[in-house]
């Protein structure tokens, strides 16, 4: 596995409604691109918090902040930027960026990361992944 910390602008691709399931979280209520939650960040009985999944963001209507997945992930974990990055690496599988499967960029975000988590093969000409082994989950969440 590389040793390089995700980017920032690798960050910001990745789908927040995709991140937020891998946390445990889903919407209550999905209108259109809005996906509705009880809030990740606080207490709550009623969803106030808001990812508009064309856009890729997130309002939380409680305590009026919204942003990207790195401002998300920051007030989520209580961390710097960073750290942030360093812990996206680490679960890489948990979610996957808002682009597609395959692509003609042979060193994107996800055949990387599906590359350091199992042995596999993506070609763009068959559109299909072969995996070639298969190892232990170690990822808390999908764990759970």
């Amino acid at each position: 596995m590389e040793n390089k910390l995700f980017t920032c602008a690798e960050a910001k691709e990745i789908d927040l409604v995709d991140y937020l399931f891998s946390l445990g979280f889903k919407p209550t209520k999905i209108r259109n691109n809005d996906y509705w939650y009880l809030s990740p960040l606080r207490d709550e009985t009623e969803a106030s918090f808001k990812v508009n999944r064309r856009l890729n963001i997130w309002y939380d209507f409680g305590i009026g902040k919204g942003g990207n997945l790195i401002d998300f992930g920051t007030l989520y974990y209580k961390c710097s930027i960073s750290a942030l990055l360093e812990k996206l690496k680490q679960n890489s599988l948990s979610f996957h960026p808002q682009q597609s499967l395959i692509t003609n960029n042979s060193d994107s975000f996800l055949k990387r990361s599906l590359k350091s988590a199992i042995d596999c093969e993506i070609t763009a000409d068959e559109k299909k992944i072969k995996i070639v082994s298969v190892k232990t989950i170690s990822n808390p969440s999908l764990c759970r």
